[in-house]
């Protein structure tokens, strides 16, 4: 006899890893910074990943979630002053997620 339980318990994702991430500069005004990562080894189940900032040491916020096959997103910069803070997690199939690094730059993104 299966029940539901045992069903989730089979579908579990046993390997999770967050990406190594990095921001680069997109153009030479230093107004577009791209969000880049390597997916993980932990490949099995996983499904996407989730984009968060942080401005100014406040909360994570999350910004976009995108499918596992999209390995980059651009930011815009709104403001000068004032920091961002950025981490991208892998989410998995069976809900598990695993943060990545988080790093910042000055100024404000969105």
């Amino acid at each position: 006899r299966s029940s539901a339980a045992s069903d989730v318990y089979k579908r579990q994702v046993s390997n999770v890893e967050g990406p190594q991430t990095i921001g680069n500069w997109k153009d030479s005004a230093r107004s577009v910074m791209t969000i880049s990562w390597k997916a993980p080894a932990a490949s099995d189940g996983l499904t996407g990943y989730k984009v968060e900032v942080r401005v100014n040491r406040g909360e994570w916020v999350v910004k976009s979630e995108v499918p596992s096959d999209q390995l980059s997103i651009d930011f815009s910069k709104t403001d000068a002053s004032g920091e961002t803070s950025f981490r991208v997690s892998s989410v998995y199939s069976d809900g598990q997620e695993a943060v990545g690094n988080a790093f910042g730059f000055s100024g404000v993104f969105e």
